[in-house]
């Protein structure tokens, strides 16, 4: 289960209306003064009624959300009448804003969506600079990845901060640079992706280096610290931990929270090889444990985690399993981190002589990996399928205001000419929209398949070694322990191998392709022609995995056939397998209610320019054949 994160200062930094056009306090308005003018027998009218009601708005937003509301619906009828797109933009964003405050997070981003549809609008009116639409497109990528954030939709978050970054770069707006780069970080290293994180983290660094801010440059230096520990690389941890030690520790009165996160990694440090200084460590640890009243739940689990390292590093067993339990969450919310601590619960059980508990808790490393690996794999294809959608909403508003320009244009000069213009702009519409559509389902199976490369290096490295360390540590006479590590290690790159196997990189679909079929009961492998690498061999290899799944599990089928035959100008699978069988169309060859994963398959070949045949009826299985050309 995903934990949601809190956007606050020293972690996630609130990114909304960030632009270096300067912030307006709308919280000394006057607003009793502006409800008389409303109130008044002559009340103003047109631009002037308009500008009454975006500043009411303003100032309710942090006062009074249903008369914030109201205000902001009377600027958006109002902005139709006058067509005032600015104004327009400004009561949907408000309105989105109400929602975000209300935890209506799909109303919220559908609010900011209609606000950026209209700011695009405004990049063809001469009456708003590029700056004016800079200004609210930043403000507007700030507010969504907000909400997607925490939604605990990281992909998303991270997609729609990243669409700010050349507008604050384009612009100079360093401070807001700084902080975006600091949140993208941050969620990379939630995803598990260190190198992006880090990359981000040293912007983040430079921008604030460059701009004399010193919390954001210790915000930086916090995050790049998680990462060097991870890696043990002691010299670039000095770097950046000592830096940022030295600015929580004269700020620790404001941020005891920061500091004791600080702490935390300082007394890690000192638990490193060949750099090991147990008291100091000792010490870093006690200091930090004063401030975890103050401290959020992930922030005081990792904290007593190092805590529990330091105690075991001391062999004060009965003290380490205490903060050892301190450290770990409820089992129904338990998070991709709680398998470390998991793995330091086995290892001091071990110790203790408790075999079952140390059993209990290696089984439990193993649960939290593959059901962190699931969530994360499932929550990252729904969150492009989601961008997907967005894309295609986004690609037909461009298409509607192209064609209004278009009839605008045809109707200056003629009937003829506009009927001539008119089924150009038909054809042409055709042709983008058709070419649009397939480079979106390419990019949503490019990012499947950079997810599936993330998890199985995930699994194999982080969890892997984590695995084999734990298993150092039970060998030698606790055979039971020894074996259900092997048995969790060896189901860990099952895992890891079943997302994208290595064996597909080195030697080509054939091989990757039967040794899968080899770990799949009931499934026999057939190949012809020679062995080479072939065109799209990872989605090919993706496409084949799930059509062997769903026979394994939809259709009962008792034997499932799976043949690859490679020619020089295409590539040929056919799956076939004895289950029940389903209902297809003569006419069109679609399937009776074509479910999900049949449609997503249909959509990849599209991209990859493949296609598929299935030949099926009820009761006696089905045969799946399909072809996808050799590249040019």
């Amino acid at each position: 289960m995903l934990t949601k994160r809190i956007i606050f200062t020293g972690a996630l930094l609130l990114l909304m209306g960030t632009s270096a056009l300067g912030y307006e306090d709308h919280r000394g308005v006057a607003v009793d003064s502006l409800e008389a003018v409303l109130a008044s027998p002559h009340p103003p009218k047109g631009e002037e009624l308009i500008r009454v009601y975006m500043d009411l708005m303003r100032a309710y937003n942090t006062r009074d959300s249903e008369r914030c509301i109201y205000c902001a619906r009377r600027v958006l009828a109002l902005s139709y009448e006058l067509n005032g797109l600015s104004a327009r933009e400004s009561a949907l964003y408000n309105l989105g804003l109400m929602a975000y405050g209300r935890d209506e997070w799909d109303q919220a981003i559908d609010y900011f969506q209609q606000a950026l549809a209209v700011t695009d609008s405004m990049r063809h009116d001469s009456r708003y600079t590029e700056t004016d639409v800079d200004d609210k497109l930043s403000q507007l990528y700030g507010a969504i990845g907000n909400v997607y954030n925490m939604k605990d939709q990281l992909l998303l978050a991270i997609e729609y901060y990243q669409r700010a970054l050349p507008i604050f770069e384009r612009n100079g707006w360093l401070q807001s640079l700084t902080i975006l780069h600091h949140n993208v970080g941050e969620l990379y290293l939630l995803t598990g992706n260190s190198e992006e994180a880090e990359r981000h983290y040293l912007q983040a660094a430079a921008s604030a280096s460059e701009s004399g801010d010193s919390l954001m440059t210790a915000l930086a230096g916090k995050g790049l610290a998680k990462i060097y520990l991870g890696r043990g690389d002691y010299e670039q941890l000095l770097h950046t931990l000592l830096p940022a030690y030295d600015y929580y520790r004269a700020h620790r009165g404001e941020d005891g929270s920061s500091y004791g996160e600080i702490l935390a990694s300082m007394a890690r440090m000192n638990l490193m090889e060949e750099h090991r200084d147990l008291p100091k460590a000792k010490a870093y640890v006690e200091e930090a444990l004063t401030y975890t009243d103050n401290m959020m739940s992930e922030t005081r689990s990792d904290l007593y985690a190092a805590a529990c390292e330091v105690a075991m590093a001391e062999r004060q067993w009965k003290q380490a399993l205490d903060y050892g339990l301190k450290s770990i969450h409820e089992e129904d919310e338990a998070t991709f981190g709680d398998a470390g601590s998991y793995a330091l619960l086995a290892q001091i059980y071990t110790e203790l002589g408790e075999k079952d508990l140390a059993r209990a808790y290696i089984n439990k490393v193993y649960q939290v990996m593959e059901r962190s690996a699931t969530e994360h794999y499932q929550s990252g294809l729904s969150q492009m399928e989601v961008l997907y959608e967005t894309e295609k909403k986004q690609a037909a508003i461009e298409h509607l205001q192209e064609q209004r320009r278009w009839i605008t244009w045809g109707t200056a000069l003629g009937g003829m000419v506009l009927l001539l213009t008119a089924l150009l702009f038909f054809l042409l519409w055709r042709s983008v929209r058709l070419s649009r559509r397939t480079a979106l389902v390419k990019a949503k199976l490019d990012g499947e398949l950079e997810e599936r490369v993330r998890l199985a290096r995930d699994l194999h490295d982080r969890l892997g070694g984590l695995l084999t360390g734990i298993k150092c540590q039970v060998q030698g006479g606790k055979s039971e322990v020894v074996g259900l590590v092997d048995e969790a290690i060896r189901e860990m790159r099952n895992v890891s191998h079943h997302l994208l196997p290595d064996s597909l990189r080195r030697y080509g679909l054939h091989t990757a392709l039967r040794d899968y079929c080899r770990t799949m009961p009931h499934v026999r492998f057939a190949f012809t022609g020679e062995e080479q690498h072939v065109a799209h061999e990872e989605a090919v290899y993706c496409i084949v995995h799930e059509l062997v799944n769903n026979a394994v599990k939809s259709s009962g089928a008792t034997q499932i056939d799976v043949q690859l035959l490679t020619a020089k100008d295409h590539t040929t699978v056919v799956v076939a397998d004895n289950g029940r069988g389903m209902e297809v169309q003569s006419a069109s060859g679609e399937v009776q209610g074509d479910g999900a994963g049949l449609m997503n398959i249909r959509e990849r070949l599209a991209a990859i320019g493949g296609s598929i045949i299935v030949d099926s009826s009820p009761g006696r299985g089905t045969e799946i054949h399909i072809e996808i050309p050799s590249e040019a």
